[in-house]
């Protein structure tokens, strides 16, 4: 008669042998852990802007989509950076074209373009870029008519519209105002542009010092020479 100790051995043992043989064979490594993909936060609808999506053809900001022709873009619906303000991102422009942003300069601020538009070109492609007249001012607060100005340049990036870079003067004032842009002049493989520059005499409405900036483009930034004074 089999005795339940005599049952038992048997299948101790050939466990024991099953667990001994794999130990003896090759470790299998484990399938590699993928990382888990962050879900994006949902944006806040009062948030500013976000800054623009850099250009594959460019490395430039995109802004929209361009016709061949600028002069068909609705300037209405397109953004503006704010950076010659120190406002990070994009701006929006109300049907009034302002808008109100925070600078990382002056804090609250109204910034405000024009509805004209230059076009021509320097690049030497066969389209026109398009340059817009910017400032900004600090809303009312010190009664100050404008703290600082630029212009933005447009341009293509296949069929994107992109911003070129934002140009501001560079001519320094030696009273405490800030110099004034007065046009910007397209020719080939630059942009000339003109400033108005306050001396420590000159009363705020009328700035006497003039000068001239060449701003050219290396890579995909518009770079300025050194400011010429012309008067």
């Amino acid at each position: 008669m089999t005795t339940g100790l005599q049952r038992i051995t048997p299948l101790t043992v050939l466990l024991a042998l099953l667990l001994m043989t794999g130990a003896c064979g090759s470790p299998q490594p484990a399938p590699p852990v993928e990382p888990a993909t962050r879900e994006p936060a949902d944006s806040d609808p009062a948030s500013p802007l976000p800054s623009a999506v850099p250009s594959s053809a460019a490395g430039s900001e995109v802004v929209g989509r361009a016709p061949a022709d600028l002069r068909d873009v609705d300037w209405a619906a397109i953004p503006f950076p704010g950076e010659f303000c120190a406002v990070p991102g994009l701006v929006r422009f109300d049907a009034e074209l302002e808008a109100r942003a925070r600078s990382e300069t002056w804090g609250p601020v109204r910034i405000r373009r024009t509805t004209r538009v230059v076009y021509g070109n320097f690049d030497g492609d066969t389209r026109d870029e398009a340059i817009v007249y910017v400032g900004c001012d600090d809303d009312g607060v010190t009664q100050n008519t404008q703290i600082a100005a630029g212009y933005v340049v447009f341009g293509h990036a296949g069929r994107n519209l992109v911003v070129l870079g934002s140009i501001t003067p560079q001519q320094k004032s030696r009273a405490s105002y800030p110099t004034a842009l007065v046009r910007p002049e397209f020719a080939e493989g630059r942009i000339t542009v003109y400033e108005k520059w306050y001396r420590t005499s000159d009363a705020h409405c009328c700035p006497t010092g003039d000068a001239t900036t060449v701003w050219t483009r290396e890579g995909n930034r518009l770079t300025p020479g050194a400011p010429r004074i012309v008067s």
